[in-house]
């Protein structure tokens, strides 16, 4: 039996490594960098408020909604069977909190993962040109 941390951990890295490959290249320093700001955005306006923006500018963010979406909505989840606007609308304060700090707890493994994998080919490029530079 796994710890709920391993089956956040295991469920961002899953959805990062997808992202990696549907995503451009040019296009995951964004992916990276969104993933990063989402958790101060969720802290600073509420899931509410995050979410609807994430998922309002679609794009690269639509990815790292759906992510929050589909984590949120498993079963054994504060929004269980429901998508994330369905659930932030419909359910009482106590289930939100519960869903706010689940996200939270997940965007931490989604943004680590995301520093990992998003964008190393770029970031390999800028390490080589630096070394480059140096010599």
């Amino acid at each position: 039996m796994r710890l709920m941390q391993q089956e956040r951990a295991a469920f961002a890295l899953q959805k990062v490594q997808a992202a990696q490959k549907s995503i451009p290249s040019k296009k995951q320093s964004e992916y990276k960098s969104y993933a990063s700001s989402l958790p101060a955005m969720i802290h600073t306006n509420g899931l509410g408020q995050a979410a609807a923006f994430f998922k309002s500018k679609g794009g690269t963010h639509a990815h790292l909604y759906q992510l929050l979406s589909d984590w949120l909505s498993k079963e054994n989840q504060p929004f269980a069977g429901k998508e994330l606007l369905e659930g932030i609308t419909t359910s009482d304060m106590h289930t939100y909190r519960l869903a706010q700090a689940e996200a939270q707890a997940l965007m931490d493994w989604v943004k680590k993962f995301a520093k990992a994998y998003m964008d190393q080919k770029e970031d390999n490029d800028t390490k080589d040109s630096n070394n480059e530079e140096g010599k």
